[in-house]
């Protein structure tokens, strides 16, 4: 589970020659804000699983600590997102509905930078060694949602609504594993009492990391509200 570079989107240098000009380079700037609030919170999906699977303290303790970064730099995307819509007015529709997609997506990043700090928080409090079985389909969930979160990205910078609802539907199979999890805890609870506290906890762990996607599925809502103006609703309620 090496750290992707896909985020990595240098904007191109751009001279002052019309009001235009500036306004596009702003909403850039934007864009281009958000993908590195994305790579920040793509690490901490890593390092989180990584670290609690190999029951590395320090890794996770960079994990909680950096939630507070990500909590900043989501605070920042909505301020810039705000200052954008007050000072340049767009009225170009699709333009209006990208900062406010850019403001929500943002706010689903930072929700799953929660999710990974709560991953770390429980790797802190755990006594014995997560299950192989267990540590292995949380790695796998981590995986998953890590590419249905590159693919979503690549389809908002690429105006793809197709895609994106294609990426919305790859849900459906970290729930498939979030229930093996459950399952194989729950008989793991049966069979042993003493494991029911660890049990509860990683219970909460798979939980956050089936919660990743539905985040990610929002994320996809959004884009597909972006280029079409239909705003979907792929899995009921929004995720809490």
């Amino acid at each position: 589970m090496s750290q992707p570079n896909y985020y990595n989107s240098p904007l191109s240098s751009f001279s002052p020659a019309s009001p235009r000009t500036h306004y596009q380079r702003k909403l850039d700037d934007l864009q281009d804000n958000l993908l590195d609030l994305a790579s920040m919170v793509d690490k901490e999906m890593h390092l989180s699983v990584y670290a609690l699977k190999t029951r590395n303290f320090r890794e996770a303790r960079q994990v909680i600590e950096a939630d507070r970064l990500i909590n900043c730099r989501r605070y920042q995307l909505e301020e810039e997102a705000m200052t954008l819509l007050a000072t340049q007015q767009p009225i170009v529709s699709h333009d209006l509905r990208m900062i406010a997609a850019v403001m929500h997506m943002a706010g689903e990043l930072e929700r799953m930078g929660d999710y990974a700090k709560g991953i770390a928080r429980i790797n802190e409090r755990l006594t014995y060694t997560v299950p192989t079985e267990i540590a292995l389909t949380f790695e796998e969930m981590a995986d998953k949602c890590r590419m249905m979160l590159k693919r979503a990205l690549d389809a908002f910078m690429k105006h793809d609504a197709a895609t994106a609802e294609k990426v919305a539907a790859d849900d459906d199979e970290i729930d498939v594993l979030y229930n093996e999890a459950y399952h194989a805890l729950l008989c793991m609870m049966l069979a042993d009492p003493k494991f029911v506290d660890e049990a509860t906890m990683l219970l909460w762990a798979a939980h956050n990391l089936e919660r990743m996607g539905d985040r990610i599925t929002n994320i996809c809502e959004r884009i597909i509200y972006v280029e079409t103006g239909r705003l979907e609703d792929f899995h009921g309620p929004v995720a809490l």
